[in-house]
């Protein structure tokens, strides 16, 4: 069972962290207003200038928003230092939902030419997972 820090790793190498983030961003940047029939109107009360820096103002202090750019800072940071086979490991560890067995990533890693065992790449995954649970 995957707790709270493995899928936070697995939202951020399959790209839901960033896609959270452009949701986010989206609902404030292109909010529209409905009248009383469901129309949607260029109207929101406000002028537009006025309106679009109130919405920025908002975005800017919005928690979740600034959390989601956080941890995507952070983890992002503790990606970047990794190898090239550390981080397929990982990859194939968190893909899709749930990601990929042991032994599926112990062949996908000897298909691509990577000659690491399982109790290497466990180790290796396990490391950074109490890298981001540290900093995070």
């Amino acid at each position: 069972m995957k707790d709270k820090t493995d899928k936070i790793i697995s939202d951020y190498i399959n790209g839901r962290t960033q896609a959270k983030i452009k949701a986010i961003e989206s609902r404030y940047i292109y909010r529209v207003k409905q009248d009383n029939l469901g129309i949607r109107t260029a109207y929101k009360g406000t002028a537009e200038p006025e309106g679009n820096t109130l919405d920025k103002e908002r975005m800017e202090e919005d928690e979740e928003l600034i959390g989601l750019r956080r941890t995507l800072e952070l983890i992002g940071a503790l990606y970047n230092t990794l190898t090239v086979s550390e981080k397929r490991i990982i990859e194939l560890r968190c893909k899709g939902y749930d990601g990929f067995t042991w032994y599926r990533v112990a062949m996908e890693l000897e298909d691509a030419g990577i000659d690491i065992s399982i109790k290497r790449a466990k180790k290796i995954y396990f490391s950074f997972k109490e890298d981001v649970a540290r900093v995070l």
